[in-house]
């Protein structure tokens, strides 16, 4: 029962990164793999959602890279309902350098989005399944490497069946796999 796409979102491709923006987010490499994909997919837009009070310096240093490389329809948000943005969203993207069992990639799935997400934690075993044979639920990049995510963010940005498929495909992983308890 999530609200879907906005008038706003009109002809957007609307990429969300669910986070606090520090360090281990590598919220930096995000940019600048965004800033890549824009140039080569003008519908892009990318949707920052978390606190970035935990670490403003490095917040402030992500802003700033915004404005140097002129990078158009980047949204941060701060703190935020994302069951208010989940919805809108095409697919999700987290590129951390180090993650556990990251609930990011949990919701995502649960509302039918594909995920991006870098070779981290249980990445890996969320994306491509460990014990099921429901097929892969996103795309798996290496840690920092920009080209990679801005490649994985074009492709799912070109495709919109398989962002459906594969949103579909994490969404029954979820429900075969996890509940809430």
């Amino acid at each position: 029962n999530l609200p879907g796409k906005a008038q706003e979102d009109e002809g957007k491709i609307n990429i969300g990164a669910v986070l606090r923006v520090t360090p281990v987010k590598d919220v930096m490499t995000l940019l600048q793999a965004f800033g890549f994909a824009k140039e080569r997919e003008p519908a892009l837009k990318l949707w920052v959602m978390g606190s970035w009070e935990e670490d403003s310096e490095y917040a402030e240093e992500c802003f700033e890279l915004v404005k140097i490389m002129d990078i158009p329809d980047v949204e941060f948000t701060g703190n935020v309902n994302v069951k208010e943005y989940y919805g809108r969203m095409d697919m999700i993207v987290l590129t951390s350098i180090s993650e556990g069992q990251p609930l990011t990639i949990l919701e995502s799935y649960a509302a039918h989005c594909p995920v991006i997400a870098t070779d981290v934690g249980n990445c890996s075993g969320l994306i491509y399944g460990e014990d099921d044979a429901f097929g892969q639920a996103g795309i798996l990049t290496h840690v920092m490497n920009i080209d990679e995510i801005s490649q994985a963010m074009l492709e799912l940005a070109g495709d919109a069946k398989k962002r459906a498929q594969m949103g579909e495909n994490g969404y029954r992983r979820l429900m075969h796999k996890y509940q809430i308890g």
